[in-house]
């Protein structure tokens, strides 16, 4: 793998030092995004939400989009990936710190660059519900820290129990999201998706439906009001959307018809702003 870091290129190296705070406390921020033929989707979102969150945690910003679009599309040639599908992740790491948990406040940060094929998308999944509980009032619960323990757990957990991915409620027992992915139920007709406040990633693809789907509720939901849920839907910005065949062990007939239906907000909503 040939990895962009900070304007330079490391090949088969050390990609950062051992005092790097994104290694030794997760002091940093990730985002994750596809690209098509070297074309990267949704980039303006991504880069929005990663500037975002790098604001709100006291992180330095991360270049301008031009930048990283030039740089991520050097990064995909480099790797032989700038046809078909491919993963590209950019890594902000807080920098070189002495040891301790205070930031150096003159330490620059650092920018990782990395593609990778991507996964396959759509394919169907099989849910059970984690042992992990996401706490709302953590700021990893709002932003793509590199502090990913909980979701780690959680869809180790699932794999030991043979299922695809993990459903997380927050601690307060309410439903919040998929170890890597947002979630969308139908429960009676109803189009539901959980609020931010419970402790839910702001995903792109998520951001993306609520913008194209007037009928797509956000409201909080009890285990017991999802379990009523007919279809569920997994929504991640490299999986796309994926149709639930089952959670903890209760078939879901109509998941793919609720996949059918979002993708059909997506397209109209493309649609319209292409004429716009």
């Amino acid at each position: 793998m040939i990895v962009w870091r900070d304007g330079d290129w490391i090949e088969d190296g050390d990609v950062l030092p051992a005092d790097d705070r994104g290694l030794t406390l997760g002091d940093g921020l990730f985002e994750t995004l596809l690209a098509v033929d070297g074309t990267l989707a949704h980039a303006g979102l991504h880069f929005r939400r990663l500037a975002g969150s790098a604001a709100a945690l006291g992180l330095p910003p991360p270049p301008g989009a031009d930048r990283l679009v030039a740089a991520t599309r050097e990064t995909l040639s480099r790797n032989g990936l700038d046809t078909g599908r491919a993963a590209v992740r950019l890594t902000l790491t807080a920098g070189r710190s002495a040891r301790g948990l205070a930031r150096d406040p003159s330490a620059p940060a650092r920018l990782l660059i990395t593609a990778n094929a991507a996964p396959e998308a759509g394919t169907p999944v099989r849910l059970v519900t984690a042992r992990v509980r996401r706490n709302p009032a953590s700021p990893a619960s709002r932003h793509k820290t590199l502090s990913y323990i909980d979701s780690v757990m959680a869809l180790r957990e699932a794999a030991a129990l043979g299922a695809d991915e993990a459903v997380l409620l927050n601690v307060r027992g309410r439903l919040a999201c998929a170890a890597a992915a947002n979630l969308i139920f139908r429960i009676r007709g109803r189009i539901i998706t959980p609020p931010l406040s419970e402790g839910v990633l702001p995903g792109v693809t998520r951001a993306r439906l609520r913008g194209a789907l007037p009928d797509l509720e956000e409201q909080p939901l009890t285990r017991r009001e999802a379990e009523a849920a007919d279809g569920l839907v997994l929504t991640n910005a490299l999986r796309g959307l994926r149709p639930a065949l089952s959670w903890d062990g209760r078939d879901l007939p109509d998941s793919e018809s609720l996949k059918s239906r979002l993708e059909e907000g997506l397209s109209l909503a493309e649609d319209r702003a292409s004429v716009v």
